[in-house]
């Protein structure tokens, strides 16, 4: 798209330069310094997400792969549905007045198969749920 809104381009360029990149000078230009946290596991505020991305998720093969899939704005709100090496991940932020990242929610699933393509439309195929009910 050519087309994208401030908070969406801030959420592209963190993504991409801190959170699946190196540069963790951009935390305390790009996240708020009440910074809230919904992932459990994870601190609260710029340090939490600091802690977090040097004790964790700097550390992760792979961790400089993702795709962008779908990039959705609404209001102070930005939904990045992502691809990565063995999970697909929805990110829902909330930015401040600042731009600021100020609130962070996720949604985290396996790849449900090799060479998984999410814009492909799905055929049914109950077997994978089963496993739930056993």
């Amino acid at each position: 798209r050519d087309d994208l809104t401030e908070n969406e381009k801030r959420v592209l360029y963190f993504m991409q330069e801190c959170l699946h990149g190196d540069r963790d000078d951009l935390i305390d230009l790009y996240v708020a310094e009440d910074y809230i946290q919904h992932t459990p596991g994870i601190g609260q505020g710029r340090e939490g997400l600091r802690n977090y991305l040097k004790e964790v998720a700097w550390k992760r093969p792979g961790r400089k792969e993702f795709n962008p899939i779908q990039l959705f704005s609404d209001g102070d709100f930005v939904i990045l549905h992502k691809l990565r090496p063995k999970v697909v991940i929805v990110d829902i932020l909330r930015l401040n007045k600042e731009h600021q990242l100020a609130e962070h929610w996720d949604v985290v699933q396996r790849l449900p198969e090799p060479d998984y393509d999410p814009m492909k439309p799905s055929s049914e195929d109950l077997s994978r749920f089963k496993a739930l009910f056993e």
